[in-house]
C-alpha cells in the first residue's frame, strides 16, 4: 500500500502498532541456551510481548510480569519419538538418558519508549527441576539423579530503533544478555556438578541482533516479521571447563485481529528457532554411536494467543505454543506445549 493511500484508521494501526514493537521487538526473541537442556527443543522463541502493548500511542514507560512454563518430558530423536530400542542402544554406549527438564520462569521488564527508539532491561527468576539416569545407568533407578534450583537467571538491555522511514513500520534490535544467572548449581547428591546446559545462567555474555518489520492489511488485521540472531562472545572458565551455547537463530511473525474492539484481541503466531550445537569441553558429550553433536536442532511452533486490555493502561495476555516440527541432533527432551502469561502495566 502506497503512503498515499493509507487511511486514518491505518494511521492509527500503524501507531498502535510501533507502540507495540517500540516494547515487544526489544524483548521477544531471546532464547538462552541454559534454558533446557538440549536446548533446541525450548519454546522461548516465542515473541510474547508483540500483542500486548498498543495500550497508548504516547512514549513513556511499561511495567511487565511475565510467566512462561514448560514441562520437557518427551525423548526424541531427529523429527520422530525416540523408540525403546534407540534409548536402550545409547545408554549400552554409555550416553546418559535424561528423564525430564520443567522450566518456571518469571520476568520482571521496564521499558521506556519513544517515538523512534525503545530500551528494555529483562531480569528473569528460574526454577527449574530435572532428573536423570546418568551416563550408561538407564534404567537402573539406583543410579537416579535429580536436581532443583531457583535463582536469578541471566539479565538482558535490549534496543530497538525504528527511525528509518516517516512510517516508522521497519526496524533494528541489538541488546546483550550478560552471565548473572548461577552456574554452580549440583544434583542431589550434592556432590555431581549439574551439566553447564541445564544450569540457571549460560555464563556467557552474548549480544542480541535483528531486524522488523510490521504492517496492517486494511484496517482489521496487523501483522509482524521478526528475525535475530543471538551469540555468545564471551564465557566463564568454570571447574576447568569452557561451555559456549550454540548460536540462535529465531524467525517470528504473527497476525492479530483487531475487529473484536480496542479490549480484545486474538492473535496467532508461527515462532521458528535453529540453534547450533554447544561447544566447549563443558558441552555435553557427542552422541555415543554417531560421535555427532547432542545438542542443537530446528523447531517451529504454532501459537494461538489474546490479549485483554482491563482498563487504566493495563492489559493481560496468555499464549499457548504447539510444536509442528521438530527435528534434533541425537536424543533430547521436548516438550508437548509451553504456555505464557503476562500483566502489563503502561505510565
Amino acid at each position: 500500500m502506497q503512503q498515499s493511500h493509507v487511511t486514518s484508521n491505518t494511521k492509527l494501526s500503524y501507531g498502535k502498532l510501533r507502540s507495540a514493537l517500540a516494547i515487544a521487538l526489544g524483548v521477544s526473541a531471546l532464547v538462552s541456551s541454559a534454558d533446557v537442556f538440549a536446548c533446541a527443543a525450548c519454546g522461548c522463541t516465542l515473541s510474547k510481548d508483540w500483542g500486548t502493548q498498543g495500550i497508548s500511542s504516547t512514549p513513556g514507560f511499561t511495567a511487565d510480569i511475565s510467566f512462561f512454563y514448560i514441562n520437557q518430558s518427551q525423548q526424541r530423536i531427529g523429527t520422530g519419538t525416540a523408540s525403546q530400542a534407540q534409548i536402550n542402544a545409547l545408554a549400552a554406549a554409555g550416553q546418559e538418558i535424561e528423564d525430564y527438564t520443567t522450566t518456571k520462569t518469571t520476568t520482571a521488564a521496564l521499558t521506556y519508549t519513544s517515538d523512534t527508539w525503545g530500551v528494555t532491561a529483562n531480569l528473569p527468576f528460574v526454577q527449574r527441576t530435572h532428573g536423570t539416569f546418568g551416563q550408561g545407568a538407564y534404567p537402573a533407578t539406583s543410579s537416579y539423579l535429580s536436581s532443583s534450583d531457583n535463582s536469578i537467571g541471566d539479565v538482558s538491555v535490549i534496543g530497538r530503533y525504528t527511525g528509518f522511514s516517516a512510517e516508522n513500520t521497519s526496524g533494528i534490535i541489538a541488546g546483550i544478555k550478560l552471565p548473572t544467572g548461577s552456574t554452580n548449581a549440583t544434583f542431589s547428591d550434592g556432590i555431581s556438578a549439574l551439566d553447564r546446559s541445564l544450569q540457571i545462567g549460560t555464563g556467557s555474555t552474548d549480544i542480541i541482533l535483528g531486524g522488523y518489520t510490521i504492517g496492517t492489511i486494511e484496517d482489521a488485521y496487523g501483522w509482524f516479521v521478526q528475525g535475530t540472531v543471538q551469540h555468545a562472545i564471551a564465557t566463564k572458565t568454570i571447574g576447568g571447563q569452557d561451555y559456549q551455547p550454540g548460536d540462535a537463530y529465531s524467525l517470528n511473525t504473527g497476525i492479530r485481529y483487531a475487529k473484536f474492539g480496542s479490549k480484545f484481541s486474538p492473535m496467532l503466531q508461527l515462532n521458528i528457532i535453529n540453534r547450533r550445537p554447544d561447544t566447549g569441553s563443558g558441552a555435553t558429550p557427542a552422541d555415543a554411536l554417531t560421535g555427532g553433536p547432542a545438542t542443537g536442532g530446528t523447531l517451529a511452533y504454532l501459537a494461538p494467543g489474546i490479549m485483554a486490555r482491563v482498563g487504566g493502561g493495563t492489559s493481560v495476555y496468555g499464549f499457548v505454543q504447539l510444536p509442528i516440527y521438530q527435528n534434533v541432533n541425537s536424543l533430547q527432551l521436548s516438550a508437548r506445549y509451553t504456555v505464557s502469561l503476562g500483566v502489563r502495566q503502561s505510565f
